[in-house]
């Protein structure tokens, strides 16, 4: 097995992981009598659907490794590129971005509103 072949299924499991985070994550929004905040309910799907990918990028890219032997590195690193731009650095911007200055800024300056996550006083 390849060098390339080898970090594309280190990659898929690195994404199951954050796959599953995400799922725990996603389990616990909202308040306990089922309150969701402005964000929550702006994200919530985005976030939803993000985790699908995520789990299907991983199970594809861990295909071509293993299944695919004719699959060119290039094929692979290309794969694994593109899910990162296209489906986890959304995925990871969406769910912190509450807690970073620059994500909150730029969210105010899009909407032209606060950013309400349900943390304040």
């Amino acid at each position: 097995m390849t060098f390339t072949r080898i970090l594309a299924l280190l990659w898929a499991f690195a994404c199951l992981v954050l796959a599953l985070a995400e799922w725990s994550s996603l389990a616990m929004v909202g308040f306990p009598d089922g309150h969701l905040t402005v964000w929550e309910q702006e994200t919530v799907g985005l976030r939803r659907w993000l985790l699908a990918l995520c789990v299907v990028q991983a199970l594809v890219i861990a295909g071509l490794a293993i299944l695919r032997p004719r699959t060119s590195r290039i094929g692979l690193a290309a794969a694994v590129l593109a899910a990162g731009v296209l489906v986890v650095i959304p995925m990871i911007v969406v769910a912190t971005c509450p807690g970073s200055e620059s994500c909150r800024a730029g969210y105010e300056r899009l909407t032209g509103r606060m950013l309400d996550h349900g943390i304040g006083g």
